[in-house]
């Protein structure tokens, strides 16, 4: 008996793969096909390329067809609210990704779990394709684990985004203590 089984096929009682596993998948087998020789690398590109082309062709009749009618277009517009349709129409070029949206919608996302651990974060600014987060100090501070853990998550969520940087917390000013302030001239 032949196996006609391959590696990465399910079966029917197999859960499929998440959005996020598959992302990471595709990341990680161009990561290896580029480590590769040259060659077999450039070739690889190159069908990618024309792949994403050829399905570009048939997603941009279909966004016509659904944006020529009114139905189509709540439908469309429901549609881009789900992170899979949404990646898959940037990759594809035909939609620009607004990183800064996209960034806030996955935070909401998260927040629930953010409150219930009294993690204290906040999106400072994005820009290009960096997120620059704030997270609490002292007492409230999360660990680097959970902050690695919420760096994770975004960029897996976000498409487009490429890190998240941590900047410091506001200065929260300097105390001097009123009796070292001298009124009038200094003593000779």
């Amino acid at each position: 008996m032949t196996d006609h089984s391959h590696h990465g096929s399910t079966s029917d009682d197999a859960a499929p793969e998440s959005f996020d596993d598959l992302a990471r998948r595709v990341d990680e087998l161009r990561d290896r096909i580029h480590h590769q020789d040259p060659e077999v690398s450039a070739l690889l590109d190159e069908t990618v390329e024309a792949i994403t082309a050829f399905n570009r062709v048939g997603l941009m009749v279909l966004v016509r067809m659904l944006r020529s009618d009114p139905r189509g277009q709540d439908i469309l517009f429901a549609a881009v609210d789900e992170p899979e349709v949404m990646a898959l129409l940037v990759s594809h070029g035909l939609v620009k990704a607004n990183l800064t949206l996209d960034v806030l919608r996955a935070v909401e996302q998260i927040r629930p779990y953010l409150m219930a651990s009294s993690v204290e974060f906040e999106v400072d600014r994005v820009e290009g394709d960096v997120a620059y987060v704030r997270f609490a100090t002292g007492c409230s501070a999360p660990s680097d684990s959970v902050k690695e853990e919420i760096r994770g998550t975004l960029l897996s969520r976000v498409t487009g985004l490429r890190a998240v940087e941590e900047v410091a917390p506001p200065s929260s000013g300097t105390f001097i203590a009123l009796d070292t302030i001298r009124i009038g001239a200094p003593a000779s």
